[in-house]
């Protein structure tokens, strides 16, 4: 038998229901989120865009410009055009659509390079972005922070003010899926333990609301704990029914209420959980693709 399933800070301080996000909401005098109009089991309220603001010089970044769509943009524009400011820039937290579909057109719109860790990402006068890359906007530092794990290339981007804008590493609510093979359950526990010795401050995520700075350690050590708790749910399993196949695996795991939308990436979630423990020589996987306790 498994420990009981960690509980979730965020549900006791209270989130947001689902869908009641603002279209445009400021999250402090120099930083907005746009929410998409993409809403869906996967994407939960919308990808969330980030547009970080220097007022004095009227110049804006734009992070994660997500799908493409007219209405998202114009909405965008909104905010540039009602606090006077200009993109300078587009910043990609990593690679996936909902994230990244919409950068080449608003590059050629706004005239502005797209810059992202995949080369293939970068457009115009953009740049490769590493781990600890340092940019300035007015008085303003972003640093890059390389948080692998949900895919290879992903990133967050941690301003100054005490803001994270985290991608797809976190969510607002729920938890976030290991896309499995792209994404690794070693490097992204890694990075959830990266994040923490950042310190408390605001987490932004991809998609749904803010983690408040005083929500966020305790958010991440869920996070940790979560991941735990699934590795520990697929060793008990494995120890009362063998040998079983990641399909039926994933159905034990989530239960029967996991809507049949978000079966696939529970399913990449799981095989990241089996390759971990694989690698660990803690189970073993036969020709057929079915696993045991070694």
């Amino acid at each position: 038998m498994t420990e009981d399933e960690p509980q979730d800070p965020r549900i006791a301080a209270g989130i947001p229901p689902l869908g009641t996000l603002e279209t445009i909401t400021y999250i402090s005098d120099e930083l907005a989120r746009v929410v998409a109009p993409n809403p869906s089991p996967n994407t939960l309220d919308g990808t969330n865009t980030y547009v970080i603001m220097d007022r004095a010089g009227g110049a804006a970044l734009i992070v994660d410009p997500g799908p493409v769509s007219d209405l998202h943009l114009e909405n965008v524009k909104t905010v540039l055009d009602s606090e006077n400011v200009e993109a300078v820039g587009i910043f990609l937290t990593h690679h996936h659509l909902d994230h990244s579909e919409t950068a080449r057109l608003w590059s050629r719109e706004f005239g502005v390079g797209v810059s992202a860790f995949l080369p293939r990402l970068v457009f115009g006068i953009g740049k490769v972005l590493g781990d600890d890359d340092r940019f300035e906007l007015g008085n303003k530092q972003i640093k890059v922070v390389a948080t692998p794990g949900h895919v290879h290339d992903h990133l967050a981007f941690q301003v100054d003010s005490g803001h994270l804008l985290a991608g797809d590493h976190m969510l607002g609510r729920s938890t976030s899926v290991i896309a499995h093979p792209d994404g690794d359950l070693e490097k992204y526990l890694s990075s959830l333990a990266k994040v923490r010795k950042l310190g408390s401050q605001v987490i932004l995520p991809g998609h749904g609301p803010e983690i408040s700075e005083e929500l966020s350690e305790k958010v991440i050590e869920y996070y940790i704990s979560h991941r735990h708790h699934r590795l520990a749910q697929i060793v008990s399993i494995l120890d009362q029914e063998v040998p079983i196949n990641v399909d039926d695996l994933t159905r034990k795991i989530y239960g029967p209420e996991l809507p049949d939308a978000l079966f696939k990436p529970a399913k990449q979630s799981t095989r990241a959980s089996l390759t971990y423990l694989v690698q660990r020589e803690i189970i073993e996987v036969d020709e057929e693709e079915r696993y045991n306790l070694v």
